[in-house]
């Protein structure tokens, strides 16, 4: 959990925030979209349209063992015939407490130095990184055969540790920067629609176990986001502050799990909805019908508990933003997305006041 004590975590009350890709080729261009549209919750911009290694995926795989990335042919994967010898060494540094070797080069992230150069927004109150979650990366990045890197056991356990050092990271970075802001890190789990499928086994108690693994370490927020319908009673019973869901198109989903909602948002959870669609839909949506729906979800959150609690305290409590990441979109329509975002924020504080 969060080493923030109860009375020193700040209320997002509707605050705008970002999952963190976004499609400009330029980091400066992306960092100053950010600025504009998030200026509460700044969030480092990745950019996926720009160059593969800022994929969600190569992206974090700097420092692990048995990594291998092959600028070339634009692909990376895990030498298993490496890896003994390389999580040797990679677990003598991980126990030696140093960080540094599983950062993020320029690279492999220049919306993040981008970033980490500039003044951030007067207004801002946060500021948000985020990580691939453990088991989206487990099942989609492999070893040079094609087998998803999860199935290799010993080694994934090195691959979370070093997933959960990407977070501690940044924060450090963060905290060094601003130390007046509350760091928040999201571990983002979009293979977590699959949990439950005959497609892949995933046992639900990994999930939880490797990532409270990585919440551990954080000293702030944590989130954790799905781009679509998933086990929340699940991820509301890990270690986390922030559930992230998609309120856009697959709001029912989420409220299914009213036991464990409610007992998430007893010991303190927080939530992030993300009610602008990340696609063309958009396009027929306006800030007050939104902030309606938001309303209306607020209401059906107080009502699961615990007693005591109004939909104007799940506001305070609550964050606002796009469905996803808008790395795949045109730079018009994930401009709209953000605008909406922001006028939504402005709509339901308001409605709070």
């Amino acid at each position: 959990m969060t080493a923030l004590k109860e009375n020193d975590r700040p209320l997002p009350n509707c605050a705008a925030l970002a999952i963190g890709t976004v499609p400009h080729q330029d980091a400066a261009e992306a960092v100053d979209f950010m600025f504009k549209y998030k200026a509460e919750c700044p969030t480092w911009p990745q950019l996926p349209q720009a160059d593969f290694r800022e994929s969600m995926y190569i992206q974090y795989m700097e420092g692990m063992p048995a990594a291998v990335i092959d600028e070339p042919g634009r692909r990376s994967y895990f030498d298993v015939q490496r890896a003994p010898e390389e999580m040797a060494d990679f677990y003598e540094r991980f126990l030696a407490g140093e960080i540094e070797f599983c950062g993020i080069g320029p690279q492999f992230a220049r919306g993040f130095h981008e970033f980490m150069q500039r003044q951030l927004p007067a207004e801002a109150r946060f500021i948000k990184g985020q990580v691939t979650g453990p088991s989206s990366f487990g099942l989609t990045v492999t070893d040079s055969e094609g087998k998803p890197i999860l199935y290799h056991t010993d080694l994934f356990e090195a691959i979370v540790a070093a997933l959960a050092l990407k977070g501690r990271w940044q924060v450090e970075r963060f905290q060094a920067k601003t130390p007046g802001l509350t760091p928040v890190i999201f571990y983002d789990e979009p293979y977590l629609t699959q949990v439950g499928s005959a497609l892949i086994s995933l046992p639900p108690e990994n999930v939880a176990t490797w990532l409270n693994q990585c919440f551990a370490g954080i000293d702030g927020f944590t989130g954790t986001h799905v781009c679509g319908g998933t086990d929340w009673g699940l991820l509301a019973g890990t270690q986390v502050d922030i559930l992230h869901f998609d309120a856009a198109d697959h709001a029912q989903e989420f409220f299914l799990y009213e036991k464990e909602i409610a007992a998430f948002m007893e010991r303190g959870g927080m939530l992030a909805w993300g009610m602008i669609p990340n696609h063309e839909g958009a396009l027929g949506r306006n800030a007050a019908g939104l902030a309606e729906e938001v309303l209306r979800g607020a209401e059906k959150v107080a009502g699961f508990g615990p007693a005591g609690l109004s939909a104007g305290d799940v506001l305070q409590r609550s964050f606002v933003s796009e469905a996803c990441g808008t790395g795949s979109l045109t730079l018009e329509l994930a401009e709209h997305c953000f605008s909406l975002t922001r006028d939504l924020s402005d709509v339901l504080r308001a409605q709070i006041c």
